[in-house]
């Protein structure tokens, strides 16, 4: 039985390292968490996850569309990446974008035996 329990934790620690900095979703504990896998030692992995002002967990697609959205605004507004080519603002001032974005990460950790489910967002 620890054969196959150290067998399955090697599995999910190579399957972990593969996907580190990248967003991923998780499932741990009859849970799931989306978030960033930032580490991967030999008996856990790390996983940073979005929260918002409460201290709620955020989804990774509501932190990811909300750039994306962000970014189509500026795009189409004849706005560049790098500036703010045509002034259509006051100087000073420029335009505030309502978008969901973390207010911080939270640092969870879980034992590799435990992950029943990886999957890249």
């Amino acid at each position: 039985m620890e054969q196959q329990q150290a067998a399955y934790a090697q599995q999910m620690k190579e399957m972990c390292e593969q996907y580190t900095n990248q967003a991923v979703t998780m499932q741990a504990n009859g849970m799931n968490y989306e978030g960033v896998i930032e580490s991967v030692d030999d008996n856990h992995v790390y996983l940073m996850v979005p929260v918002d002002e409460q201290g709620q967990l955020m989804s990774m697609y509501e932190v990811m569309a909300g750039m994306n959205q962000g970014n189509e605004q500026m795009m189409s507004q004849g706005q560049s990446r790098y500036g703010y080519p045509y002034q259509p603002y006051y100087p000073g001032y420029y335009p505030y974008y309502p978008r969901p974005r973390p207010y911080g990460w939270r640092r969870f950790f879980f034992p590799l035996v435990a992950l029943t489910a990886l999957a890249v967002l």
